[in-house]
C-alpha cells in the first residue's frame, strides 16, 4: 500500500503542478490585458486617422469648390471685352500714380482718354484723402 511519504510527495506534485500550471495561467492573463490594452490604442489611432481623413475631406471639398469658382470667373475675365481690361488696367496704373504718356504707352489709351482718366482719379484721390 501508499505510505504517508508516497501521499506526501503525490500531493505535493500535485500542488506544484497546479502553481505552474497558475503561474502559466496568470502569464497568459497579463499577455492578453497587454494585447487588450494595445488593441485599444490601435483602435483610438485608426479612429483618429478616420476622423483626420474625414476632417481632410471636407477641406479638399470646399478647397475643389474654391478652385471651381476661380477657374469660373478666370474664364468669365477671359471672356471680357479686351478693351475694357485696358481700362481696368489703365485705372489701377493711373491709381500708383502713372502719368498721361504711361497710360497711352502702357494701354494704348488715346490722349484725351488718359487725360479724362488721370482727372477722373485725380478728384478721387483728393476725395478720399480728405474722407
Amino acid at each position: 500500500m501508499i505510505d504517508n511519504w508516497s501521499l506526501a510527495a503525490i500531493f505535493c506534485m500535485i500542488a506544484l503542478l497546479v502553481a505552474l500550471e497558475l503561474v502559466r495561467s496568470f502569464r497568459y492573463y497579463r499577455q492578453a490585458q497587454q494585447r487588450d490594452m494595445v488593441m485599444r490604442r490601435l483602435q483610438n489611432d485608426v479612429h483618429a486617422l478616420c476622423a483626420g481623413a474625414i476632417n481632410m475631406g471636407k477641406h479638399m471639398d470646399a478647397l475643389e469648390q474654391k478652385v471651381r469658382r476661380l477657374t469660373e470667373r478666370q474664364d468669365q475675365f477671359e471672356l471680357r471685352d479686351p478693351a475694357e481690361q485696358a481700362y481696368a488696367h489703365a485705372i489701377r496704373l493711373a491709381q500708383r500714380g502713372a502719368d498721361m504718356n504711361d497710360l497711352v504707352e502702357h494701354c494704348g489709351l488715346a490722349q484725351g482718354e488718359a487725360e479724362l482718366l488721370l482727372r477722373v482719379h485725380h478728384v478721387q484721390r483728393r476725395q478720399t484723402a480728405s474722407a
